[in-house]
């Protein structure tokens, strides 16, 4: 690394009480200073990403030369949108895209049936949650879908008439909530998804706030088609996107380090002083993936709670 982002690497792990003090030594010459970014919101974050890549590429860097690494999947989702906007090739490493993942899927699924009641949305979430309905029931589902699937049916219709003319964040939480999906996510622990469901939540709630008039939930669902169709998974000169736990081991010449808020990175499942530093830890290896040129970023706004965000106290270190 250069001996601006190891000044920086050391600077952040000297917190740290638990440790050994060792001195770190850059193997190339000096370069550019850490840059670092603080955004309006999420999606301003990742413009600013963006922009920088095309700074990049116009020096004849290769995108394959940049990655963006952050501490939790959904903070990529906003990164994901505005890649695809500028038509900046990328690829996803150690996971799947935002879009692509299940409980998006399915949620997105419940809303495609509100507006369109078409078959495949049908067939992915009439068993989950489960309702009874496993691969043999369904093999003679279009029979006696009529007895078999009366509750799915009840739901879908009972919230189409009541959900006609809302908003699509409203129509969302109420799918998520009386079909029991998000429940079905608590009862098995799944946390990860919870917070993909809540970052969806928030997609939504800012396109809601962008769009104007056109929001209906066929609008919105047109709109996602973009990203739900969107092919990405080719290897080749693309950005690489993954999380600090994936990229351990890894170096790429430039390093792209998002979500540096409190609650995100530091993650907010932290409450031990101990957890903490091996955050800071965590922190320090995504610092030290970087050879070339680090860019950190951090977006103002408001966390899945309605709490405000406030930048990482690693960005202090």
């Amino acid at each position: 690394s250069t001996p601006e982002i190891r000044s920086a690497a050391s600077a952040l792990i000297a917190q740290n009480a638990a440790r050994i003090p060792k001195e770190l030594r850059p193997t190339l010459p000096s370069g550019g200073p850490v840059l670092c970014h603080f955004g309006e919101n999420p999606v301003t974050e990742a413009g600013w990403m963006a922009g920088e890549m095309s700074k990049l590429r116009e020096k004849g860097v290769p995108y394959r030369d940049m990655a963006v690494l952050s501490r939790a999947h959904y903070v990529t989702r906003a990164v994901e949108g505005v890649l695809l906007r500028e038509k900046i090739p990328y690829t996803i490493y150690s996971g799947v895209p935002f879009f692509s993942r299940m409980e998006i899927k399915d949620a997105l699924s419940y809303l495609r049936m509100l507006a369109y009641r078409d078959d495949l949305s049908f067939r992915r979430i009439v068993n989950a949650p489960k309702r009874n309905l496993g691969k043999r029931r369904m093999a003679f589902l279009e029979e006696y879908a009529a007895q078999r699937a009366r509750s799915f049916v009840s739901l879908i219709e009972g919230l189409s008439t009541e959900c006609e003319g809302r908003p699509v964040s409203e129509v969302l939480s109420a799918v998520l909530n009386e079909s029991g999906y998000e429940m079905m996510l608590r009862t098995e622990g799944s946390q990860d998804r919870l917070d993909n469901l809540a970052e969806l939540k928030q997609a939504v709630y800012e396109y809601e706030t962008t769009c104007g008039e056109e929001c209906t939930l066929e609008h919105y669902l047109a709109h996602v088609a973009l990203f739900t169709n969107s092919d990405t998974g080719e290897v080749g000169d693309r950005v690489k996107l993954m999380t600090v736990h994936a990229a351990k081991g890894l170096e790429f010449p430039y390093v792209f380090l998002c979500g540096m808020n409190e609650g995100i990175f530091p993650s907010r499942k932290v409450r031990t002083r101990q957890g903490m530093e091996e955050e800071r830890r965590l922190a320090f290896v995504a610092v030290t993936r970087a050879e070339k040129g680090l860019y950190l970023s951090e977006a103002d706004g408001t966390n899945f709670d309605g709490s405000p965000r406030y930048f990482s106290r690693f960005l202090l270190d």
